[in-house]
């Protein structure tokens, strides 16, 4: 494949791509001085720097002894990705392009790389022994491993936090609730009591993100003691058996209460067709903290300049009497699969396998995530600091400008997470996971990562699509509208016909193998 970067999706874009897979330009598998020449198309942030211009990544090279021609995607991928894939004409190896999904459809396009890692690689060796649960993760349904995981440093166990106004409490005179009565009592002073003291009815007691995902308002959810989805939002587990979260007492309870919420004013009454840069402008108001409370990553990422007003608040319960839960899973968080994937035509897949293995090194690891040596991380002593961003730069914006972070290979196991010392930003957000580390779910309460049959993922992508609109449609609906009560058991009827007991039982086969 000729060195290419593809920005746009576009015929072109996709016959240049092709035209440039292995093998069709003539071109030697090695160089002059001998060295094995692999092809690589990498999908990138578009941040990320030229990837010839990142040192760690030229490091990896040396290390492995080959010569990389880079392909480098930040647009468009999943448009272009099945064309290539069912020509053929592949590159060696692909760097955070290609899904389970794409695995099991295109089996023989890839290579096994079990043997491989055994004999070749010491690095990957040694992340199996010491993290079974990662090599797990790893295999598919056949016994085999086609993809790659990762395991990133300083990720906390969950997705969201819960966050209040605190100055607008103290200003109120009020406590953090801890119970949906006494949530609603919270929201409705907010909305009537100008907590942030300009004069005007502009505060949003409580607003989330525009998707049913984890900034929105499903992450309460664990209110009633009973489920914490977090990675799949509508699938969890309970005492073994499969739970379709949309068909739960605890969702129509939700539901109910949201819309209670709503038609008094206080969730954002525009929750449902705003888009995500409206979802953060009005958190982040130069003029005036807005937003009472809401979820998201941090305090930094959802209310910008206005973080020191809030705190986290431990998720409220239904009522009082139950122990909710809040979404959180540290495994699935800290671990990813199929970050590079080899294609089964590559003509020296020792080289390809040491060339990956290099970046499971400490070495390369530590750079992994927040950019080379002298750039994103420093070295001090047997520990890795984060190197603080240009001025005008978001500490987020400089490592994803110079380091691959969660579309790159890397193992960062408890003892070195521990020496790679967390930028500020970073380690606040760690606080704020500790704080609610005592409403995570159980283990045997999480969802854990599943494999499907070809057949069987083809099938629920069908399912999980009709499932998903009557869903997204009535969520929206009912929470502005209402009408749950009523409507409730002519939905669970209509769920039931699109196929949502095929749907449980495809599901509940996996939990069980």
């Amino acid at each position: 494949m000729k060195k290419l970067i593809a920005y746009g999706v576009v015929p072109v874009a996709v016959a240049a791509l092709l035209a440039g897979c292995s093998g069709s330009d003539g071109e030697s598998s090695t160089t002059e001085d001998g060295k094995a020449k692999l092809e690589v198309l990498a999908v990138l942030n578009a941040l990320t720097k030229d990837l010839n211009d990142i040192p760690y990544m030229n490091d990896s090279q040396e290390m492995a002894d080959v010569e990389i021609e880079w392909t480098q995607v930040r647009s468009g991928w999943d448009e272009q990705k099945n064309p290539i894939l069912a020509s053929g004409d592949l590159p060696d190896i692909f760097i955070s392009a290609i899904g389970n999904n794409d695995i099991m459809t295109f089996t023989n396009q890839f290579l096994p790389l079990g043997d491989l890692i055994k004999e070749h690689a010491p690095n990957i060796k040694k992340m199996f022994e010491e993290m079974p649960e990662v090599k797990e993760l790893a295999t598919t349904i056949d016994g085999e491993i086609y993809g790659l995981p990762a395991v990133t440093p300083h990720n906390p166990a969950s997705t969201t936090i819960p966050m209040m106004n605190q100055q607008w409490l103290d200003e109120l005179g009020l406590e953090a609730p801890t119970t949906f009565d006494e949530l609603y009592d919270v929201l409705k002073a907010f909305k009537e009591e100008d907590p942030n003291g300009n004069g005007s009815a502009d505060e949003i007691p409580f607003d989330w993100g525009p998707d049913q995902g984890p900034y929105s308002a499903m992450a309460l959810l664990g209110a009633y003691g009973n489920y914490a989805p977090h990675t799949d939002w509508f699938n969890t587990v309970k005492d073994g058996e499969h739970v379709y979260v949309p068909a739960t007492e605890d969702y129509k309870e939700l539901v109910q209460f949201l819309h209670s919420l709503y038609a008094e004013g206080l969730i954002n009454q525009e929750v449902f067709t705003q888009d995500w840069s409206q979802f953060f402008s009005r958190s982040q108001n130069p003029d005036a903290a807005t937003v009472g409370f809401t979820i998201g990553w941090s305090f930094e990422q959802r209310v910008g300049e206005w973080s020191d007003q809030y705190t986290v608040i431990a998720p409220p319960a239904a009522e009082a009497g139950i122990a909710p839960l809040w979404p959180g899973d540290p495994v699935q968080m800290r671990a990813g699969t199929n970050k590079a994937v080899v294609a089964a035509s590559v003509e020296d897949p020792v080289a390809a396998i040491k060339w990956l293995d290099t970046f499971y090194s400490e070495e390369l690891s530590a750079q992994g995530y927040y950019g080379s040596f002298d750039v994103g991380i420093e070295e001090d002593g047997q520990d890795y600091v984060v190197v603080e961003p240009p001025e005008g730069t978001s500490e987020d914006e400089w490592k994803w400008t110079n380091s691959l972070v969660d579309h790159g290979l890397m193992y960062v196991p408890d003892e070195l997470d521990a020496r790679i010392i967390a930028p500020p930003t970073v380690a606040e957000r760690l606080e704020q996971n500790d704080e609610l580390l005592d409403y995570f779910p159980a283990d045997e309460q999480i969802l854990p990562p599943l494999k499907f049959t070809a057949e069987e993922d083809n099938e629920l992508s069908i399912l999980y699509s009709d499932l998903n609109n009557l869903v997204s449609r009535k969520w929206s609906e009912w929470v502005t509208q209402g009408g749950v009560e009523d409507e409730w058991d002519a939905y669970i009827e209509e769920l039931n016909r699109i196929g949502l007991e095929r749907y449980s039982e495809i599901y509940q086969g996996s939990l069980d193998r």
